[in-house]
């Protein structure tokens, strides 16, 4: 080998090392933007944060873990009501949609919680919001409306049957987005509870798994077609915006955003995606250190995920990447 080829090839071994190199600094830094604070072991399928506390939707009710000390979670109480998928507290009142339908508990002492009221629902409740008078299931069969006025004895208020059942389920106005998987978001007037309208399904929503809202801007996890942004200041017309899929084959099961962010539970991970300008959104990092999430809430620089066979774990946004 002369002498000139020597040095051509070293340049060029240089150079890929190099690049390399960059390209593995980059995608370190994009990793890193979450780093673990701390886990609880149980089953995890649902996450709702109130004050001081995590209620964890699991095979056995919900645990009412305290998250104080958000390096060490400790289980405060538990409901137990069988199998549960979803969760929401309001005023003390804890509700909870599972196989059995949905039960209602007191919670007003978190280390005691107080079962009140249950109500069989027509197929299993995967998801629960409860909006003054009424509380919204998506079960395995559509939408069920349900009077709560009287927590002990919840009772059928209207209904809205359809086809493929519903996943999730979020309230905007008077409307409720119930995610499809089959057909998509779909649409439903819920002005008169005992007679639920559906207006229609939101154009290219299809495989909708999970929805969050805030303000004027709907998430839509997609499952494995990723995530739509819907504008939704047009409360009976949502329209998507913008959208965002990896293509890592990863799942979207859970999703949370605000106006900048957006955290996306997919089952190979969790996902950071800026938002900024929804029309294009970009990945600002990952956390990959994840196996089945299944749902997800965010407070302040901390983000909670439901793992799953894994339980709750608890990350923290890099300094930098806080509000």
């Amino acid at each position: 080998m002369n002498g000139l080829t020597w040095v051509a090839r070293t340049i060029m071994t240089l150079l890929a090392l190099s690049m390399l190199a960059s390209l593995s600094l980059a995608a370190c830094t994009g990793a890193g933007i979450l780093d673990q604070v701390s886990r609880y072991r149980t089953t995890a399928y649902d996450v709702h944060l109130e004050g001081n506390y995590a209620y964890v939707a699991n095979n056995e009710g919900v645990y009412i873990i305290d998250v104080s000390q958000a390096e060490r979670p400790q289980k405060a109480g538990a409901i137990h009501t069988g199998t549960a998928f979803g969760v929401f507290v309001a005023n003390d009142l804890v509700y909870v949609a599972g196989e059995k339908g949905l039960n209602i508990a007191d919670a007003s002492d978190p280390t005691d919680p107080l079962p009140l009221g249950e109500y069989a629902s027509a197929g299993n409740s995967e998801q629960v919001r409860v909006d003054g008078s009424f509380a919204y299931l998506a079960t395995s069969m559509g939408l069920e409306i349900v009077d709560v006025r009287d927590p002990g004895s919840p009772t059928l208020v209207g209904k809205y049957v359809t086809s493929g059942g519903a996943k999730s389920l979020a309230l905007h106005g008077s409307y409720v987005y119930l995610a499809n998987p089959k057909v998509g978001l779909e649409v439903i007037d819920v002005t008169v509870p005992s007679a639920p309208e559906k207006i229609g399904t939101v154009f290219g929503t299809q495989n909708a798994w999970d929805i969050h809202v805030q303000g004027d801007r709907a998430y839509v996890a997609c499952n494995y077609t990723g995530v739509r942004i819907l504008d939704v200041s047009n409360s009976g017309a949502p329209e998507v915006i913008g959208q965002f899929n990896d293509h890592d084959g990863g799942e979207a099961l859970g999703v949370w955003g605000d106006e900048d962010r957006l955290f996306v539970a997919d089952n190979f991970g969790i996902e950071v995606i800026d938002i900024t300008d929804p029309a294009h959104p970009f990945e600002m990092g990952t956390y990959e250190n994840v196996n089945g999430a299944h749902d997800i809430s965010v407070d302040g620089t901390l983000v909670y995920v439901a793992e799953g066979n894994q339980g709750l774990i608890i990350l923290e946004l890099e300094a930098d990447q806080g509000r």
